[in-house]
């Protein structure tokens, strides 16, 4: 089974990863130890998805905050990224899981939205093949400017195509890549989910 995320800088590539443990319970102690695998996660304010809302992550160094469904997998420590939020099987046979991830990097002085899009487009451009633009706009979000793109590719040796929804923000000196990713030539059960995980994500 195979989950995707981006790499980070200078480009956001699709990649395999193992599939999710299963655990969608972020740990909810410091742990200051950066030898184990244990992770470091303060997640104080959490609601019940049974009436269809979201459970809330707050990041412990307060970058951010994001919901998520009760059955989805979240991982605080996934590789590449700073969060991973994994969908539920759809049965036996599936064999991709969709996901959203986030990335966040600090970037030099003087960095703009403007910029630091296109260095990831451009990058993403020449090494996504059959790279499709779906659509993208700049917008204004939470105070400030930000930017959506939703494109369509293959990348590496995958025998599928895979869509991808990213949301760009550059605050206080930091740049947030918010990523949905999923299979391009399949129904996209969970794409109303992520929809509403993408609302729900402030910083």
């Amino acid at each position: 089974m195979f989950t995707v995320i981006l790499l980070a800088q200078p480009a956001r590539v699709p990649v395999n990863e193992p599939a999710p443990s299963g655990n969608n319970k972020p740990n909810n102690t410091n742990n200051s130890n950066s030898g184990g695998n244990t992770t470091t996660t303060t997640n104080n304010n959490t609601s019940s998805s049974s009436s269809g809302e979201l459970k809330k992550y707050s990041d412990s160094q307060g970058r951010f905050s994001i919901g998520y469904p009760e059955d989805w997998t979240f991982n605080d420590h996934p590789n590449n990224a700073i969060i991973k939020i994994t969908s539920p099987s759809e049965g036996s046979n599936d064999k991709f899981f969709q996901n959203v991830n986030l990335q966040i990097e600090q970037l030099s002085s003087g960095t703009t939205i403007d910029d630091y899009v296109k260095t990831n487009v451009d990058a993403v451009k020449e090494l996504v093949k059959n790279y499709r633009e779906v659509s993208s706009m700049f917008f204004n979000r939470n105070g400030s400017r930000a930017f959506q793109i939703v494109y369509k590719g293959r990348y590496g040796d995958a025998d599928y195509e895979i869509q991808v929804k990213q949301l760009f923000a550059v605050v206080n000196g930091k740049a947030y890549i918010l990523t949905y990713v999923c299979k391009e030539d399949e129904r996209d059960a969970f794409e109303t989910t992520a929809n509403k995980i993408f609302n729900s994500f402030k910083y």
